[in-house]
């Protein structure tokens, strides 16, 4: 089940029934076991690790709540299984309502510096390095290795996705966003936003009144 960093235009949430695997995306890093649950907005970036050659057993249901990601815990997977054959959308709503907090574990550096990415997007990377104690080259090697990604790829991704989700929840003009997020100028923020969501602010803004809003996870498809 080893994927490297990828991105999906619809939320889901992966529940996990047997087996184990880590995963890296912008809610952090977690290994994952069987009850555990990973809730994935709309666009979220995340890389596959595989903990043995048998893949793990999950299951997939629709999550349409961009604003609650990460790993979380649910008492009775089996159950949400069960429900999932009659209704996927219901088994959803049964997981939301049972969700519970996942055990953190002792969190590597390069966990850290990705909260700090998170909460402070306009952090100096070479500076966070000299105070973790570690050279920029390091730094970037092995947050590579356990996110798929570079820390400035990591914070180019998450500005864009960032912007997006502005563009698309709010009426601000394109241009107050672009500067709000700190892009260069409205142009390069449509630069970054098309290649990381496949299009254009402009063809956001003008599709999104086609979509229900009791769906804001649904996936859209360029006409």
């Amino acid at each position: 089940m080893s994927l490297a960093r990828h991105r999906h235009v619809g939320g889901y949430a992966t529940v996990v029934l047997a087996g184990s695997f880590i995963e890296a995306s912008f809610a952090g890093r977690a290994q994952v076991v069987p009850g555990d649950v990973l809730l994935h907005g709309r666009f979220d970036c995340h890389a596959n690790e595989a903990l043995s050659l048998r893949g793990p057993q999950i299951l997939r249901l629709p999550w349409c709540d961009d604003s609650l990601e990460g790993h979380f815990r649910t008492p009775d997977p089996d159950e949400l299984a069960r429900i999932a054959e009659r209704d996927p959308f219901e088994a959803s709503l049964r997981l939301r309502d049972s969700l519970e907090p996942a055990c953190p574990g002792e969190r590597h550096w390069a966990e850290i510096l990705a909260t700090a990415l998170c909460t402070s997007p306009e952090l100096c990377l070479n500076s966070w390095a000299e105070r973790a104690g570690l050279a920029p080259a390091t730094v970037s090697r092995g947050f590579q290795r356990r996110f798929g990604a570079t820390p400035r790829m990591f914070r180019l991704e998450l500005r864009a996705r960032r912007a997006w989700a502005a563009l698309i929840q709010s009426t601000a003009s394109l241009t107050s966003i672009a500067y709000e997020f700190g892009f260069a100028d409205l142009a390069h923020m449509s630069r970054s936003i098309a290649s990381f969501t496949g299009w254009a602010p402009s063809w956001w803004r003008q599709h999104l009144a086609r979509v229900p809003a009791q769906f804001p996870g649904a996936v859209l498809h360029p006409r």
